[in-house]
Protein backbone atom coordinates (compact mmCIF):
# COMPACT_ATOMS: atom_id res chain seq x y z
CA UNK A 1 0.00 0.00 0.00
CA UNK A 2 2.79 2.14 0.56
CA UNK A 3 4.42 1.93 -2.40
CA UNK A 4 1.57 2.51 -4.41
CA UNK A 5 0.89 6.01 -2.34
CA UNK A 6 4.17 6.92 -3.14
CA UNK A 7 3.59 5.69 -7.13
CA UNK A 8 0.47 8.10 -7.04
CA UNK A 9 2.81 10.80 -5.10
CA UNK A 10 5.58 10.83 -7.62
CA UNK A 11 4.33 10.41 -10.93
CA UNK A 12 2.88 13.88 -11.32
CA UNK A 13 6.66 14.87 -9.76
CA UNK A 14 8.73 12.58 -12.57
CA UNK A 15 6.77 13.63 -15.00
CA UNK A 16 7.35 17.51 -14.50
CA UNK A 17 11.12 17.48 -13.97
CA UNK A 18 12.33 14.40 -16.27
CA UNK A 19 10.14 14.57 -18.62
CA UNK A 20 11.40 14.35 -22.81
CA UNK A 21 10.91 17.03 -24.82
CA UNK A 22 7.13 17.54 -26.09
CA UNK A 23 6.14 19.49 -29.57
CA UNK A 24 2.93 19.84 -28.15
CA UNK A 25 3.83 20.79 -24.88
CA UNK A 26 5.85 23.49 -26.58
CA UNK A 27 3.40 24.85 -28.79
CA UNK A 28 0.88 25.20 -25.71
CA UNK A 29 3.48 26.79 -23.96
CA UNK A 30 4.11 29.39 -26.64
CA UNK A 31 0.54 29.96 -27.41
CA UNK A 32 -0.58 30.09 -23.60
CA UNK A 33 -2.91 26.96 -23.43
CA UNK A 34 -0.55 25.92 -20.71
CA UNK A 35 0.75 28.82 -18.73
CA UNK A 36 4.57 29.02 -17.35
CA UNK A 37 5.19 28.15 -14.40
CA UNK A 38 6.68 31.43 -12.91
CA UNK A 39 3.84 33.63 -14.57
CA UNK A 40 6.04 34.81 -17.95
CA UNK A 41 3.38 35.83 -20.76
CA UNK A 42 2.94 33.93 -23.28
CA UNK A 43 5.29 33.92 -26.43
CA UNK A 44 2.25 34.37 -28.72
CA UNK A 45 1.57 37.65 -27.01
CA UNK A 46 4.35 39.24 -28.48
CA UNK A 47 5.38 36.60 -30.94
CA UNK A 48 4.16 34.74 -34.38
CA UNK A 49 5.28 31.13 -35.60
CA UNK A 50 4.42 28.86 -37.95
CA UNK A 51 2.01 25.74 -36.41
CA UNK A 52 0.41 27.88 -33.50
CA UNK A 53 -2.90 28.11 -35.72
CA UNK A 54 -5.63 31.06 -36.41
CA UNK A 55 -5.63 33.96 -35.55
CA UNK A 56 -1.67 33.26 -35.18
CA UNK A 57 0.48 35.25 -32.79
CA UNK A 58 1.35 38.77 -31.82
CA UNK A 59 3.31 41.45 -34.06
CA UNK A 60 5.23 42.70 -31.53
CA UNK A 61 8.31 40.89 -32.05
CA UNK A 62 9.64 39.08 -34.85
CA UNK A 63 8.09 36.01 -36.59
CA UNK A 64 9.82 33.06 -34.26
CA UNK A 65 9.61 30.29 -37.04
CA UNK A 66 12.81 30.06 -38.33
CA UNK A 67 15.01 31.05 -34.88
CA UNK A 68 16.06 27.05 -34.26
CA UNK A 69 17.98 27.95 -37.86
CA UNK A 70 19.19 31.10 -36.85
CA UNK A 71 20.31 30.54 -33.36
CA UNK A 72 21.71 26.99 -33.66
CA UNK A 73 21.27 24.84 -31.17
CA UNK A 74 23.20 26.07 -28.39
CA UNK A 75 22.24 30.11 -29.55
CA UNK A 76 18.88 29.10 -29.13
CA UNK A 77 19.49 27.20 -25.69
CA UNK A 78 21.11 30.09 -24.40
CA UNK A 79 18.57 32.28 -25.70
CA UNK A 80 15.82 30.57 -23.91
CA UNK A 81 17.68 30.08 -20.68
CA UNK A 82 18.91 34.17 -20.50
CA UNK A 83 15.88 35.69 -22.54
CA UNK A 84 18.52 38.58 -22.85
CA UNK A 85 16.24 40.72 -25.53
CA UNK A 86 15.69 45.00 -24.79
CA UNK A 87 11.96 43.71 -24.56
CA UNK A 88 11.85 40.53 -22.57
CA UNK A 89 14.07 41.21 -19.68
CA UNK A 90 12.09 43.49 -17.73
CA UNK A 91 9.45 41.06 -18.16
CA UNK A 92 11.05 37.83 -17.65
CA UNK A 93 13.67 38.55 -15.07
CA UNK A 94 11.82 37.69 -12.14
CA UNK A 95 10.05 35.02 -14.41
CA UNK A 96 13.00 32.60 -15.96
CA UNK A 97 11.48 29.62 -17.48
CA UNK A 98 12.38 26.47 -16.08
CA UNK A 99 14.09 23.51 -17.38
CA UNK A 100 11.00 21.36 -18.90
CA UNK A 101 9.46 24.35 -20.39
CA UNK A 102 12.67 25.71 -21.93
CA UNK A 103 13.26 21.85 -23.41
CA UNK A 104 9.71 22.00 -24.67
CA UNK A 105 10.06 25.26 -26.30
CA UNK A 106 13.19 24.28 -28.02
CA UNK A 107 11.43 21.14 -29.23
CA UNK A 108 8.71 23.41 -30.63
CA UNK A 109 11.06 25.76 -32.30
CA UNK A 110 13.19 22.74 -33.53
CA UNK A 111 10.10 21.31 -34.97
CA UNK A 112 8.94 24.62 -37.03
CA UNK A 113 12.70 25.47 -38.30
CA UNK A 114 11.44 24.02 -41.26
CA UNK A 115 8.16 25.46 -41.95
CA UNK A 116 7.35 28.41 -44.15
CA UNK A 117 5.95 31.47 -42.13
CA UNK A 118 2.37 31.36 -42.58
CA UNK A 119 0.96 34.72 -42.96
CA UNK A 120 -3.28 34.89 -41.17
CA UNK A 121 -4.01 37.42 -44.34
CA UNK A 122 -5.83 34.44 -46.03
CA UNK A 123 -7.76 33.71 -42.80
CA UNK A 124 -9.05 37.42 -42.19
CA UNK A 125 -9.70 38.16 -45.77
CA UNK A 126 -11.67 34.90 -45.65
CA UNK A 127 -13.71 36.01 -42.30
CA UNK A 128 -14.15 39.21 -44.13
CA UNK A 129 -15.70 38.18 -46.78
CA UNK A 130 -17.69 35.53 -45.65
CA UNK A 131 -19.21 38.29 -43.15
CA UNK A 132 -19.71 40.44 -46.35
CA UNK A 133 -21.63 38.28 -47.98
CA UNK A 134 -24.02 37.51 -44.78
CA UNK A 135 -24.30 41.26 -44.03
CA UNK A 136 -25.59 41.00 -47.51
CA UNK A 137 -27.99 38.47 -47.24
CA UNK A 138 -29.22 40.05 -44.26
CA UNK A 139 -29.85 43.17 -46.01
CA UNK A 140 -31.60 41.61 -49.17
CA UNK A 141 -34.15 39.60 -47.22
CA UNK A 142 -34.88 42.78 -44.22
CA UNK A 143 -35.30 45.14 -47.19
CA UNK A 144 -37.30 42.89 -49.83
CA UNK A 145 -40.53 44.64 -48.99
CA UNK A 146 -38.75 48.11 -48.62
CA UNK A 147 -39.93 49.70 -51.52
CA UNK A 148 -43.77 48.02 -52.17
CA UNK A 149 -45.70 50.90 -50.72
CA UNK A 150 -43.78 53.18 -52.12
CA UNK A 151 -44.21 51.21 -55.74
CA UNK A 152 -48.31 51.38 -54.67
CA UNK A 153 -48.50 54.86 -54.39
CA UNK A 154 -46.67 55.36 -57.81
CA UNK A 155 -48.68 52.99 -59.42
CA UNK A 156 -51.59 54.60 -58.21
CA UNK A 157 -50.67 58.14 -58.98
CA UNK A 158 -49.83 57.24 -62.20
CA UNK A 159 -53.15 55.47 -63.49
CA UNK A 160 -55.21 57.74 -61.69
CA UNK A 161 -53.73 60.49 -64.09
CA UNK A 162 -53.84 58.04 -67.03
CA UNK A 163 -57.54 58.00 -66.25
CA UNK A 164 -57.70 61.94 -66.75
CA UNK A 165 -55.99 61.96 -69.53
CA UNK A 166 -58.30 59.66 -71.39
Amino acid sequence: MTILMWLLWAMPVAAQTGAPASVETGRTLFTGTLRFANGGPACASCHNAAGIGFPGGGNMGPDLTRVYARFGPDGLNSSLETLYFPAMTPIYGYRPLTQDERRNLFAFFQSISRKQEQSSTPAVGGLALAGLVILLAVTAVAGRHRLKPVRRRLVERARVEAGRRA
